[in-house]
């Protein structure tokens, strides 16, 4: 077999079906139910507009894992793996320096322990192991991504991170700017969804392939439009209403996340 056919290996498709149930799981509890995430989660999160943020996300990233499944391209998914390993960082390291915020009796905590003392490790090696069947060229039918349009993630990759950065270095200014409220914990919970996103972007940006961007850029259009639908559901939840600075890039994302998209497919799809 050609080493570099671009075949999601068998390890992949394994660990993505254990991945699945969770962030499922996740997603239920805490977009539909975040009053009971104290009792059915990892502990209780206030105010329920982070919760939903936090379960939009694992809906989100469940679609990679889900096309880790059923997909037949590794390269089609292979851009989700180093963020989600930058998230896993942060959450494992939110866990032990917010160890009391936890309801370590809840079978939620053990799950949320089990899950994030595992895959900061998991993650990149699927990406090391799986990364070799790569073969760099375009698919049948692609579109080659410009430089030009590829500097828009890498900017957009270095103002989040420069968040990130300051969300580390002091936590309160983040919580104070930031359109509801936080806590220590829920503050560096959010930079690590965040840096999800900046890592995210840069490595998109470093990609040529329209085939490469699809899904990570469906994953997080899904994950952005739940948050919206969050927001509305939870109006009250915000300190200075609806629309705010949070809210309007959002949705300045996900319009240009559209206008891509189509754009890109009609591209593909017009005969060479």
């Amino acid at each position: 077999m050609n080493s570099t056919d671009d075949r999601i290996l068998p390890f992949t498709c394994v660990v993505a079906v254990i991945v699945v149930p969770f962030l499922w799981l996740a997603f239920l509890i805490l977009f539909f139910y975040p009053d009971s995430s104290g009792i059915r989660f990892a502990w209780p999160i206030k105010p329920h507009m982070t919760a939903l943020y936090m379960g939009a996300g694992y809906l989100g990233g469940s679609w990679l894992f889900i096309n880790a499944i059923f997909g037949k391209r590794w390269h089609r998914i292979q851009g989700g793996f180093l963020p989600i390993t930058t998230f896993t960082w942060f959450m494992m390291i939110a866990t032990f320096i917010y160890w009391d915020r936890f309801v370590h009796e809840n079978l939620g905590f053990i799950l949320w322990l089990i899950l994030y003392v595992v895959t900061p490790f998991l993650v990149p090696v699927i990406w090391f192991l799986n990364r070799k069947t790569d073969p760099k060229e375009p698919e049948e039918n692609d579109v080659v991504i410009s430089s030009t349009l590829r500097r828009i993630p890498k900017l957009f990759s270095a103002l989040l991170l420069i968040f990130i950065v300051v969300g580390i270095i002091n936590p309160n200014l983040i919580i104070q700017i930031w359109p509801w409220k936080l806590s220590p914990l829920t503050e560096l919970v959010i930079c690590g969804w965040i840096s999800l996103l900046g890592v995210g972007a840069f490595v998109m940006s470093n990609e040529t392939r329209w085939s490469g961007w699809k899904v990570p850029l469906e994953s997080i259009a899904i994950w952005h439009v739940l948050v919206l639908i969050g927001a509305v559901m939870n109006i009250s939840d915000f300190k200075n209403g609806l629309v705010n600075w949070y809210t309007v890039m959002v949705l300045a994302m996900l319009a240009v996340i559209v206008a891509l998209y189509l754009s890109m497919e009609n591209r593909r799809r017009k005969p060479v």
